[in-house]
């Protein structure tokens, strides 16, 4: 599938975006977008502000956050009455379809009072600066909110996006299979259509990207700072705006639909996780025969949900997919029949704690983060899962070889994750694959954390006679350990245990 984004790389001198400072030596605030979920209004409010001091607070006044674990702390410090926080407006506020809340908000926090709130409570304060420095980390500080929130909100919409389709079933002449006609194949047909669940995830992802788009004056000044700035195009209820004003050649596309600009690679590759697991989401449903349970058999033909370099949403009682396969019987299971019916599934993955939920079993479990960390060298690899803080948890590892293998099993297979080469080759990337000679056919590789040791009973004992010296094991997605040189760059994806 190619990729539904533009990067557009542009030019120029020092001006800054959106999270404007508003700095001046008597006070330094800074403005940061920022989202957050809870049962209530009141708690995804909450949760959104914190999350704005915990961003400002690591940004400019202590890299050691931990004491912001510390809940009467966090509370005193991310009330408006303390001052901490100026103001906030609120951008998008919904409520989903399970009653809980999403929220994406404006705040302006006060630097100058953040650090003197830190100090009172003994704080140490590790990062001051002038107007330069401040204005450089408030830019890192925008984009990194802007991640977050993207973050949030794919995790946000992976439950209601499985509720988002009705079905409709329609059962053809039955046809003989042979010539008693003891063996019959019945043609079956289910229709998925959207419903009103999805007109709420196509608002709420169009009001998030709304809130967090740079401007056109902010994307001219990412232009002065030599800054990458990438465009997403997204079509929701025949909007008729052309993104495309230039005259098309025979073989371009022109694109409608209301233009985002978004500040990192990062959140383009979250919203390609979300419109990757589209097929996922429009086949969750079941048929019943009257006797048992069908599983649907066709790869199904689907909506282009990024067909022509867009987003294309639909809204309420629009097609999504269509599924077409043969239901083979015995004349004595027909007989046994009363009909066909058809029904959703419901929620059968669930995100939390951070990210998709691998398996959970009395109240603990393992988590994968919905993003793989980039194709990386086995130490930086490690690296980087351990500093990985997102989605409110910052306790992310590199998976051993039964982690991983669990992941494959129950999210690969699943298809969804934004996981394997379907989904790297939608980035337009060039990063290689591990093929098996044999059958030609390629597979994804993911490191483990584990080390080489000869003698491993998991691994093919060719490899105790290899020279291999310095190597870790990396899991190739056809359920096969491989070992691999710590410099050869393989993907990475980073779980977290609870």
């Amino acid at each position: 599938m190619k990729s539904i984004f533009i990067s557009t790389i542009i030019t120029s001198v020092f001006l800054f975006t959106h999270l404007i400072v508003l700095a001046q030596d008597a006070d330094k605030t800074v403005e940061i977008k920022v989202s957050g979920s809870g049962e209530t209004q009141e708690d995804a409010k909450l949760i959104a502000l914190r999350s704005a001091i915990e961003q400002a607070f690591g940004t400019f006044i202590s890299s050691k956050t931990e004491i912001l674990n510390d809940n009467l702390i966090a509370d005193q410090i991310t009330s408006v009455a303390s001052g901490n926080i100026q103001s906030f407006k609120i951008l998008n506020e919904s409520q989903l379809p399970d009653g809980s809340w999403g929220v994406t908000l404006n705040a302006i926090v006060s630097i100058s009072k953040l650090t003197s709130f830190s100090e009172a409570k003994g704080i140490a304060i590790e990062i001051k600066g002038g107007l330069f420095a401040l204005n450089i980390k408030q830019q890192l500080l925008n984009e990194q909110g802007e991640i977050k929130a993207i973050h949030e909100m794919i995790g946000l919409l992976h439950e209601p996006m499985q509720t988002s389709f009705n079905y409709e079933i329609k059962s053809g002449e039955p046809k003989s299979m042979d010539p008693e006609s003891k063996n019959w194949e019945i043609p079956l047909t289910v229709t998925a259509s959207a419903n009103k669940n999805m007109d709420f995830c196509s608002t709420y992802l169009i009001n998030t990207l709304a809130a967090l788009s740079l401007s056109e004056e902010e994307v001219a000044t990412y232009k002065n700072l030599n800054k990458a700035v990438f465009s997403v195009v997204v079509n929701f209820k025949g909007d008729s705006k052309i993104y495309n004003q230039q005259p098309v050649g025979e073989n371009e596309l022109r694109i409608s639909g209301r233009l985002f600009y978004l500040r990192k690679q990062s959140s383009i590759n979250a919203l390609n996780t979300l419109t990757s697991q589209w097929a996922y989401y429009t086949r969750l449903f079941t048929v019943n025969s009257g006797l048992d349970d069908l599983i649907c058999k066709d790869e199904g033909t689907f909506h282009g949900i990024t067909k022509g370099g867009s987003i294309n949403l639909l809204s309420n009682t629009q097609q999504a997919a269509v599924f077409s396969w043969q239901d083979k019987r015995t004349l004595q299971q027909i007989e046994q029949m009363t009909g066909y019916s058809v029904k959703p599934r419901g929620v059968v993955s669930e995100f939390k704690h951070g990210g998709f939920v691998v398996y959970e079993k009395n109240g603990h479990g393992l988590i994968v983060s919905n993003l793989d960390l980039g194709y990386l060298k086995w130490i930086d690899a490690k690296t980087a899962c351990e500093n990985l803080s997102i989605n409110g948890y910052d306790d992310w590892i590199l998976p051993n070889r039964e982690q991983i293998k669990k992941v494959c099993e129950n999210i690969y297979k699943s298809g969804y994750g934004g996981l394997g080469s379907k989904w790297q080759q939608e980035l337009n990337t060039r990063e290689p694959y591990s093929s098996d000679r044999r059958t030609g056919i390629t597979w994804d590789t993911y490191w483990t954390s584990e080390l080489f040791k000869r003698g491993d009973k998991d691994i093919d004992s060719s490899y105790d006679n290899s020279e291999f010296e310095d190597a870790a094991l990396a899991f190739r997605f056809d359920n096969l350990i491989m070992v691999q040189e710590k410099n050869v760059p393989r993907r990475v994806r980073a779980v977290r245990v609870f």
